[in-house]
């Protein structure tokens, strides 16, 4: 895009006091589109190249997590923030395992932060994808094994994968649960996939600069949950073609915001999880590792922000002994 062509940027609410004050902010520097409501930005996105969307959660008709999943399936080359005024558990995890979102946007929002992020969203919207949208993972059913199942339903075989084998990857697990190691280790091995498992972020980190072939980081979310999501966002920032998923006994909407916006997660679920539905959600995360990899264009579309929370000394001091911080003298 040249430096005459301005970005379009469509803004999606049900308030139309909203809608004004956002093209007052945004009019001198973009194409700004407004819309109030789901339908109204699906039209509008049918006859137009949108480079970012950014809209609110709670609209009547169709939500905006609802709206979000819809653009990354039909334009996954528009880049997709939610604002929004109050923490929806179920509608931010919705977003990010459906939408696959750039950012969350709290209400009320600081001019100069809001423009900084569309600016970051609309610059990386010019570059390739470089792969097709997944579909979300599958709901469970009640033909599937489950993880940390019991009894024979624990045990049911997963179905021969259709695709040949990935022989040159690999998945490390942090995580203390047996019976979700054992599980991922099941599915991997249908898909001959090299899995490591480690207990700690020591552990995990050393195996991640050891191993490039490790391309799916699957994490069991337990506790210290402000130095797994520092170690998510600095692991992001060295390798952002690393694919995370993390897994959680009971998933938190706070957690789930600083998991996109500090670390891009790929999937953030809840325990426990149907065999065929990890199966898809590990097939699909090599499928964007390798997409993102052989594209290194495409990784600006994946940034992070640094984390609100101040990083612990024992971490800074562990990234700084692999190499993933600099000394500060």
């Amino acid at each position: 895009m040249s430096d005459t062509t301005k970005y379009n940027v469509l803004f999606v609410d049900d308030e139309q006091r909203i809608l004004t004050s956002l093209r007052s902010i945004f009019r001198r520097e973009y194409n700004v589109f407004t819309a109030l409501g789901g339908k109204e930005a699906l039209e509008i996105l049918a006859n137009n190249t949108i480079n970012v969307i950014v809209s609110d959660q709670r609209m009547p008709n169709m939500l905006g997590n609802e709206l979000l999943a819809q653009v990354h399936k039909l334009y996954p080359q528009t880049m997709r923030l939610l604002l929004t005024g109050f923490m929806d558990k179920q509608a931010i995890i919705q977003t990010i395992n459906e939408g696959e979102i750039y950012r969350f946007i709290n209400k009320p929002w600081s001019n100069e932060s809001i423009q900084a992020v569309i600016k970051e969203a609309a610059e990386a919207s010019q570059i390739d994808i470089g792969f097709s949208p997944q579909q979300a993972p599958t709901p469970a059913n009640q033909n599937s094994a489950t993880i940390e199942g019991a009894g024979d339903q624990a045990k049911a075989p997963l179905p021969q994968p259709q695709k040949k084998a990935i022989s040159d990857h690999a998945t490390l697990i942090m995580g203390s649960s047996q019976s979700l190691r054992n599980q991922i280790r099941q599915v991997c091995k249908q898909e001959a996939i090299a899995v490591y498992s480690t207990q700690s972020i020591r552990q995990a980190v050393n195996a991640i600069v050891a191993r490039p072939s490790i391309g799916v980081l699957v994490i069991e979310l337990l506790s210290d949950t402000d130095e797994v999501i520092h170690t998510i966002s600095l692991l992001k920032q060295k390798r952002p073609e690393l694919i995370t998923v993390v897994l959680a006994d009971e998933t938190d909407a706070e957690v789930a915001v600083s998991l996109i916006n500090s670390g891009q997660v790929f999937r953030y679920l809840s325990k426990p999880l149907e065999l065929l539905q990890l199966q898809k959600i590990i097939k699909a995360g090599f499928e964007r590792h390798s997409a993102i990899k052989n594209n290194i264009n495409s990784q600006v579309r994946f940034k992070v922000q640094k984390p609100t929370n101040k990083i612990t000394a024992g971490l800074k001091e562990l990234f700084t002994s692999f190499g993933l911080l600099k000394k500060q003298t």
